[in-house]
């Protein structure tokens, strides 16, 4: 089973809460707490949390569909839209740009990232000790420098990268905003659901030196 460095990065932006002690929070604080994280999070893997908190939406949208909550799942479809289409981020710094990316005509977004040890991983106390400061490197944001620590450490690294086709995302969340207003709600899930399967994949890996 691989030991996973730094999984799930969008779990910890989009559904993980700050937690302070013993101390009250407003929600204008506790709404810059979390921007804080989603930034940093960004920073370290280079995601558009734009786009990842739009598929989060066409995510519950879907399943709000599925409890017969067709006036929520509306609102969520028309969040994701309004996600989508804000230009105000520049979306090109979050384009994969690898020739076997281009699989349609489209800009493929990362919206997501992993990163996890090889199959073949053996603990030492060497490589937990590379482990350790890979790990913090990479809260630091130097993503690079965790991954030679690693490498020279005899550490094997694969990255997972989630990409998602920007302008076939945004075609389907508009077909899918006008199933909804027309009560078309098992044909706009599939619209959704298709924007869900649309996501690719890239996996590279980072072969340990020798």
């Amino acid at each position: 089973m691989k030991k996973l460095i730094l999984a799930g990065v969008l779990a910890t932006m989009m559904s993980s809460a700050p937690v302070f002690a013993a101390t009250a929070t407003t929600p204008a604080q506790t709404a810059a707490a979390t921007a804080q994280i989603q930034k940093e999070a960004a920073d370290v893997m280079q995601v558009a949390v734009q786009g990842a908190n739009a598929m989060r939406d066409i995510q519950l949208a879907r399943l709000a569909l599925f409890h017969g909550e067709p006036a929520s799942a509306k609102k969520l479809t028309d969040d994701a839209a309004t996600l989508l289409k804000d230009d105000s981020i520049d979306w090109k710094k979050f384009v994969k740009t690898d020739a076997k990316a281009k699989m349609i005509d489209d800009q493929y977004v990362i919206i997501n990232a992993t990163v996890a040890l090889s199959e073949d991983y053996v603990a030492t106390p060497a490589k937990e000790s590379a482990i350790k400061s890979a790990n913090e490197k990479l809260a630091k944001g130097d993503k690079k420098g965790a991954m030679d620590t690693l490498r020279l450490a005899g550490i094997g690294v694969m990255e997972n990268q989630y990409l998602m086709p920007l302008n076939q995302t945004r075609k389907a969340v508009a077909q899918a905003q006008k199933m909804l207003a027309d009560g078309k709600y098992y044909e706009a899930n599939l619209v959704l659901k298709g924007a869900e399967d649309g996501i690719v994949v890239d996996s590279e890996m980072f072969a340990a030196s020798n």
